[in-house]
């Protein structure tokens, strides 16, 4: 299969180095100067795994337009530009790893509607001073038919993941498991910009965890209003999960997935607060934003949500 990966960070350096040691036909779409990085040096990446792949980087984005799969990690801001600029050849299909909920419709703009599949990414990076990848988290990427059920091309695409040595499934819900994703990542986003702190510190400190609860809640209640049904995850951490806890339940399960964090991937950032350090602007109008403006506009009342896109948008507009 002839992969395009538009958007060379952590992300889609991951992914691209993995598929293309694979055996995959990859090709990857960057910006200056880190598209001349990678052409010299190859996709670098660490942590959980230590591999070096040389793929063709372009910077032109009709360097996609042949490929049988185009998958999207570029940063939500960055994509308007690129995705419109895209002819991509009849049948391709293509898929969002981006953070949010309305990455599919943008795709579905160029691609036309079928030809866009679901996908949620609990995959985590970050791209260090010296250009690498360094791979922290590689829990799941899950893909489906953004109407729901199975197919064969969803199974092919979590296939080819796997093979490759990403965690990947497809599921016959994946518009649940993209809001839950969502639900579980505007509170990480906001903790994580607001407190300057690695994943573990705010999810194991009481009174930060509290805020993770109340923000998660009132993710589920937009999802809700925006009609969708959230999974509960098997191992019992989930948006889902913690709406339905009491509040002493849900506050210990959140300071327990602290505690697990801190074991397994103690060096985890949020993207919101890589991209502060590096004096870059977030996503914060993409992802916080979106959904204030979603819950004004279903009447979900969301006090907790505003309070901390009003923080996170002053922080983030300090940096770019």
């Amino acid at each position: 299969m002839r992969v395009a990966i538009l958007g060379a960070g952590a992300l889609g350096t991951i992914f691209a180095a993995h598929l293309a040691d694979a055996g995959e036909d990859v090709v990857v779409i960057a910006r200056e100067p880190r598209a001349s990085l990678l052409a010299r040096d190859g996709l670098r990446v660490t942590g959980l795994v230590d591999k070096t792949a040389r793929v063709p980087v372009f910077t032109d984005p009709a360097a996609a337009n042949d490929a049988d799969l185009v998958i999207n990690a570029l940063k939500t801001y960055q994509s308007p530009a690129v995705i419109a600029a895209l002819r991509p050849r009849p049948g391709a299909l293509a898929l969002s790893v981006q953070n949010g909920v309305y990455k599919n419709d943008e795709l579905a703009a160029v691609f036309g509607p079928e030809a866009v599949l679901g996908a949620t990414a609990l995959i985590s990076g970050e791209v260090l001073a010296d250009g690498a990848a360094r791979f922290t988290v590689n829990e799941r990427l899950q893909v489906g038919e953004r109407a729901g059920g199975a197919s064969a091309r969803a199974d092919a695409v979590a296939a080819m993941f796997e093979r490759a040595g990403i965690r990947a499934a497809a599921s016959a819900d994946i518009r649940g498991l993209e809001w839950s994703k969502y639900a579980m990542f505007v509170p990480s986003f906001c903790l994580a910009v607001i407190t300057r702190l690695p994943t573990y510190r705010f999810m194991s400190h009481p009174g930060s965890a509290g805020v993770v609860v109340a923000l998660t809640r009132e993710m589920v209640r937009l999802a809700h209003a925006e009609g969708v049904a959230l999974p509960a995850a098997g191992g019992g951490y989930s948006a889902a999960s913690l709406a339905r806890a009491d509040d002493d339940a849900a506050l210990a399960a959140v300071l327990a997935y602290g505690e697990r964090m801190r074991t397994a991937a103690p060096a985890h950032k949020v993207s919101g607060l890589q991209d502060l350090e590096r004096g870059r602007r977030t996503e914060v109008e993409e992802t916080v934003g979106f959904a204030v403006r979603r819950a004004q506009a279903l009447g979900v009342a969301c006090p907790t949500l505003r309070t901390c896109h009003g923080l996170c948008g002053a922080i983030s507009a300090s940096v770019g």
